[in-house]
């Protein structure tokens, strides 16, 4: 297995190449976990991000022989955290790539002797004598290892070297423009060569020193650190290491192998070298290198333009519609396999869902937001030609099922499947070479519009469960005995010309409520139902939906209509009190009032649906405030589900997400009939019983694990809720 946050840029690619080769040359598949995008927490971190990021939890569930963990390229440290979290999940022997985190192995990549080899480059071939380096990040282990390089390769060749030669560029723009300014400018002393420790800042220099007319490499030589292709077409071509990432990964396999194994394994060739441009006076040495990288060259941009006329191509490809207009699952999946051809490179697809896709139309508001169930439902596996069997169930443990069948070893990409906050499952894409990999925006859109084909298909079979229930209740809704929407219209107009014969005067009042908690929402329902039989002057009553009722009212007198109406709103707030007093639950009541001016049945119907429909936006917007603390809520309860162990505490929550403990409290409570400290207590136990099943630690370092800090404390809450001790639970492998 390997984590990674993105695919996307050269040394991504370089790094992909070198485990697959390495690994591939072993007779081991790559299983790739990427949220696709990298994303930061302080700039953009939503809803959308974490179910990319969900792909991550998957690792605990997989069966691996071991993964490495590329923890150093990913920008949010909430992140790596909670993917290390994951990691201790399971007993899978795991490699992490430049990043110390407790006691798992790591390595990082080695750059000490191409830096230093490129310096006395400098040195010996162009006889330079006063050196500048533009370092990356201090005290950051892999920006120093490449300065050391630079600082030892100066020393041995017996040249001055000061802190002052010596500029922390962070691998940006900023610091080597200024450096070029204060060069050009006098106020640092012209050197014979600068150092630039990544390609980005060599370029800036160089691009900045000809804006002050220096030339290079003529006033002074240049040279770069990562071998990207901008350093190969830029002017002048920028003498630069290449070979990092590649070496990277295959050092990472085989120290990888040798855990996984206890024996070395033979390592495919990789070495670090200079690619020398005219940045530094040289030109390629050697025909077959200069050559090899304009093949090299040629063909990334024949890549680049294949994708660009892809795009020409699929342009009139209009696959988001075609998705959403599926009546079934079959046809959804019928119709992405004939839309696949967009994607890029791919040997096979297969698209797995998480076996409660489709939700209980019971509970529509339950669904799932974060990792994924135990059984996967196989919906497409898409190949080239004639496709795979599906449509049946698997363990998530096995991944995909075609990795139990006999085949060579692949590369195969795992992503996220989702839409509007509810994880659907993952999309497997297995290539042939890391170069085929392309998980852009077409990839992106696809994936997306297969997800949100998903999430329409999903509301229409909600639609229609609705439709069938509502034809069952006829005209009277059987949880009330009130009229339901379609009797009342079918009743009301000949009411309405009773009534003006009669001389009343006659309003409609709406009621509904928010803030609603679904486990006691039939003890509302029933409660509107009590109250509003017990309202004066109500000549209809109505469920004119879920949540909102409606009352006819009707008198003699004009004034006594706002009177009735204000008494019905008294009466439910009163039983409503008197029903949820000490409870989360404070329903908000929400009401509108109307008179009724037109009489003809079809404008009487279609004033009805007009009232409904802006009575219905009103009540949305009323919700609009709660629904976004609500979603801090889901985000809350998904972070104590991943993560136990930590400390929650209700009063540092609260200040965290700027609440009242008590508004906190009422609401978790309201939204999942559970308190924190419960549903911390049943995560720990949870985790718990995923340790004793699927790893050989022992119980005390389990209970750490979970947040315990006496074990017998963790032993007495483990007994009490499973009804076992412990070592018992382990003891029976199914935990029953």
């Amino acid at each position: 297995g390997l984590i990674i946050p993105e695919i996307i840029d050269q040394l991504d690619y370089e790094l992909l190449s070198g485990i697959f080769e390495q690994a591939k040359s072993i007779g081991y598949d790559v299983i790739v976990y990427t949220g696709i995008f990298n994303s930061q927490a302080e700039l953009q971190q939503d809803y959308f991000t974490n179910c990319l990021e969900n792909i991550y939890s998957l690792i605990c569930k997989s069966r691996l022989d071991g993964i490495i963990f590329a923890a150093e390229r990913f920008h949010n440290v909430q992140l790596v955290n909670r993917i290390f979290d994951y990691l201790s999940q399971t007993d899978v022997p795991c490699l992490t790539l430049g990043y110390k985190y407790k006691n798992y192995p790591y390595i990082c990549a080695e750059q000490y002797s191409s830096t230093y080899m490129i310096t006395r480059h400098l040195i010996e071939v162009h006889d330079c004598r006063k050196l500048y380096c533009i370092a990356g990040v201090p005290e950051h282990e892999p920006s120093e290892e490449r300065l050391q390089g630079f600082i030892d390769a100066v020393r041995d060749s017996e040249l001055p070297l000061c802190e002052d030669d010596i500029f922390y560029g962070y691998y940006w723009k900023d610091v080597p423009k200024q450096v070029a300014a204060d060069i050009a400018g006098g106020k640092l002393e012209r050197p014979d060569a600068v150092v630039c420790l990544s390609d980005i800042m060599a370029i800036t220099f160089t691009d900045e020193l000809k804006k002050y007319g220096l030339c290079i490499p003529d006033d002074m030589a240049v040279t770069g650190y990562d071998g990207l292709w901008n350093s190969v077409i830029h002017n002048p071509q920028i003498t630069t290491i290449v070979g990092r990432d590649r070496q990277f990964g295959i050092q990472a396999v085989c120290r990888l192998y040798e855990m996984i194994t206890g024996q070395i394994c033979k390592s495919v060739y990789a070495q670090q070298k200079i690619r020398f441009g005219l940045s530094c006076g040289c030109e390629f040495r050697e025909p077959e290198v200069r050559d090899s990288i304009l093949y090299s060259l040629e063909k990334h941009v024949a890549s680049q333009l294949e994708k660009i006329f892809d795009r020409r191509t699929f342009i009139a490809t209009d696959y988001i519609n075609i998705l959403a207009n599926a009546s079934n699952l079959n046809e959804l999946f019928d119709k992405a396999d004939r839309v696949g051809h967009i994607l890029r490179g791919w040997r096979w697809i297969d698209i797995c869902l998480c076996e409660d896709w489709k939700i209980s139309f019971d509970n529509p508001d339950q669904f799932r937001q974060q990792g994924y169930s135990d059984k996967m439902y196989l919906a497409l596996s898409k190949r080239h030609g004639e496709n795979e069997e599906s449509g049946y169930e698997f363990p998530v443990g096995e991944i995909i099922p075609a990795l139990k069948k006999a085949h060579e070893p692949s590369l195969i990409v795992l992503t996220s499947l989702h839409c509007n906050e509810q994880i659907f499952g993952y999309c497997a894409t297995a290539y042939d070479s890391s170069d085929a990999v392309d998980i852009g925006d077409y990839y992106m859109r696809w994936c997306d519009a297969v997800s949100n084909g998903l999430y329409i298909l999903q509301k229409n079979l909600y639609i229609d469960y609705i439709h069938q229930q509502t034809e069952l209740l006829s005209t009277t809704d059987s949880a009330t005995g009130f009229l339901n929407k379609r009797g009342f219209i079918e009743k009301l107009p000949d009411t309405l010309h009773r009534l003006r014969k009669e001389k009343k005067n006659y309003a409609i009042m709406l009621i509904s409520w928010v803030k609603n908690n679904d486990d006691r929402a039939h003890d509302l329902v029933a409660a509107f139902a009590h109250s509003l039989l017990s309202v004066s002057n109500v000549v209809i009553r109505v469920r004119l939906s879920e949540k909102c009722f409606a009352l006819l009212l009707s008198s003699e007198l004009p004034k006594e209509i706002p009177d009735a109406a204000q008494a019905a709103v008294s009466t439910l707030e009163n039983v409503l009190s008197g029903l949820f007093i000490g409870t989360s639950v404070h329903p908000e009541l929400i009401t509108e009032l109307s008179e009724i001016s037109v009489r003809k049945p079809a404008e009487i119907e279609r004033f009805i649906n007009e009232f409904a429909n802006d009575f219905f936006q009103k009540c949305n917007a009323a919700e609009s405030s709660y629904t976004t603390t609500k979603q801090l809520m889901y985000k809350l309860r998904r972070d104590i589900m991943s993560q136990p162990q930590l400390e929650w505490c209700d009063a540092a929550i609260s200040e965290q997400l700027n609440i009242s403990i008590t508004h906190l409290r009422r609401m978790y409570k309201n939204l999942f009939s559970v308190n924190i400290k419960d549903d911390v207590i049943n995560s720990r136990i949870e985790r718990a019983k995923q340790l004793l099943l699927h790893t050989d630690l022992q119980i005390q370092e389990i209970a750490f694990r979970c947040g315990y800090q006496n074990g017998n404390h963790f032993m007495r809450q483990f007994k009490a809720h499973t009804g076992k001790t412990a070592r018992e639970f382990r003891t029976n492998k199914n935990g029953e």
